[in-house]
């Protein structure tokens, strides 16, 4: 079947191709025919020189392999903007496999090989951990997934040069195909939340394992003396963790869609439609959770989580939890603040958070502490505002709490409510030393922050009582 809007394809879906061919299977055949011996050749000879892994480098792979067959050879999904995406039930249950914006195409690229190149592109380390940071690459590679077609032979290319410039001879016929792509589509759903996340990229890393061997000699010995390697593995740039967390939010969103369009009752299907269509526009531009694009995802979530007829699959469960984390810190990357990796987050002062002015005031130091704690601190405010003339400021008080008893965060346009609402309670005389006063002050500190990733309850893997995940 044709796609809309592929400019790489002909009306009847063949690729355009320099052969004239318009059967697909023929030009299958010619494509193998061609890229083989191609990648054979580069593979021998080490590669593109000087190549850093960024879009430069593997835009010159997918070039050298397919040129012989396609005039689009080396051009990204960028270059003529398409986007797709497919299905898979590697999982046992149906899965949909997202990949990276196409206009964010060359940033992606660059930010992945950005941070290979911290790492000193693997050098200096021993073949279980080679193996290991192999495959996160391979992951976030194939996730960007660059081009339209040709994306598993450029990894190859690329991962044999990078094995070679290791001190590693990495052979890919060593796996099967069945084995490559089952890990690599594994690694893509996401079964296992953050805080497992080695568990998502196992099946990559044994794969490795099976395709790689340490190349004989001193000059190899070498590149894999630990030396070699930074003394810890680097922390991820800025714009990994922003490309990990909205991965998160795509995988848990497309989950709990399909979740929700399952469950037994008017209208579920399609508040699983629509939560589908926002999960793929939040994909193109985080920008959409502004306004009511946040509310809509914590609702979703609060439904699964809470729903009587899902106590017994603690996987739909989990992701309903996953989507709420990922939700709010996607909202916190289209405001234009960093994620703040999970080992490096700073918890509020200990004046603020140990130390309240008031000596009645609740201490609080996490996100289901803080969450009663400010909602009912809010409405405590939200009284004396009223009284003493400021009626907005306390309706927008409260609302913010109805949120937070929804949701355990302080985001987007109820940030700024709070603010406003706190301005104008500065100035109220009979809430200076006020005791929800501080409370709030307090509680609003760690709801301000991105909450703790949710780790998945139950058995790691099982059936989500006939419901299409």
């Amino acid at each position: 079947m044709a796609v809309l809007n592929d400019r790489f394809s002909d009306e009847n879906g063949v690729r355009l191709n320099k052969l004239g061919i318009t059967d697909k299977d023929q030009l299958a055949q010619a494509e193998t025919e061609s890229s083989l011996p191609r990648l054979t050749q580069l593979n021998r000879a080490g590669g593109i020189q000087g190549g850093q892994y960024d879009q430069a480098h593997l835009k010159q792979v997918h070039e050298r392999l397919f040129s012989g067959v396609y005039q689009w050879a080396g051009e990204t999904r960028a270059d003529r903007e398409f986007q797709g995406h497919k299905d898979t039930k590697v999982t046992g249950f149906k899965e949909t496999m997202t990949y990276a914006p196409h206009k964010e195409v060359p940033e992606r690229l660059n930010a992945i090989g950005a941070q290979l190149n911290k790492e000193n592109n693997l050098k200096g380390l021993a073949p279980d951990k080679f193996a290991e940071r192999a495959a996160y690459y391979l992951d976030q590679y194939n996730h960007t997934h660059a081009f339209r077609d040709g994306n598993g032979r450029t990894m190859q290319a690329t991962f044999t040069q990078l094995g070679k410039a290791a001190g590693y001879d990495v052979d890919f016929n060593r796996a099967s195909p069945e084995i490559l792509n089952r890990s690599r589509d594994l690694a893509i759903v996401r079964q296992y939340p953050p805080a497992e996340a080695g568990k998502n990229l196992q099946p990559l890393k044994d794969m490795f394992k099976q395709v790689i061997t340490p190349t004989p000699g001193v000059e190899a010995e070498k590149l894999r003396d630990p030396s070699q390697a930074p003394a810890r593995t680097p922390e991820l740039s800025p714009a990994m963790r922003a490309m990990d967390a909205r991965r998160e939010l795509e995988v848990t969103g497309y989950r709990s869609a399909n979740i929700i369009a399952n469950m037994p009752g008017p209208g579920n299907r399609e508040q699983g439609v629509q939560l589908a269509q926002r999960i793929e526009s939040v994909n193109l531009d985080p920008k959409v959770l502004n306004g009511p694009g946040i509310n809509e995802m914590q609702l979703a979530a609060d439904k699964i989580i809470k729903h009587p007829g899902l106590k017994d699959t603690p996987l739909d469960i989990a992701d309903g939890k996953r989507l709420k984390v990922a939700s709010m810190q996607v909202m916190q990357l289209a405001e234009g603040k960093e994620i703040v990796a999970p080992q490096q987050q700073k918890q509020p002062a200990a004046s603020v958070q140990e130390k309240p002015a008031h000596p009645a005031a609740q201490v609080v130091k996490t996100h289901e502490e803080a969450q009663p704690v400010f909602a009912k601190a809010a409405r405590e405010v939200a009284k004396e505002l009223e009284a003493n003339g400021q009626g907005l400021a306390g309706a927008s008080l409260r609302e913010v709490a109805k949120f937070v008893e929804r949701s355990p965060a302080i985001v987007g346009g109820n940030a700024e409510n709070f603010k406003k609402a706190m301005d104008a309670a500065e100035k109220v005389p009979s809430l200076s030393g006020n005791k929800f006063m501080d409370e709030l002050r307090s509680s609003s500190k760690v709801l301000e922050m991105s909450p703790p990733g949710q780790e998945r309850s139950g058995p790691s893997i099982g059936c989500s009582g006939g419901i299409e995940r």
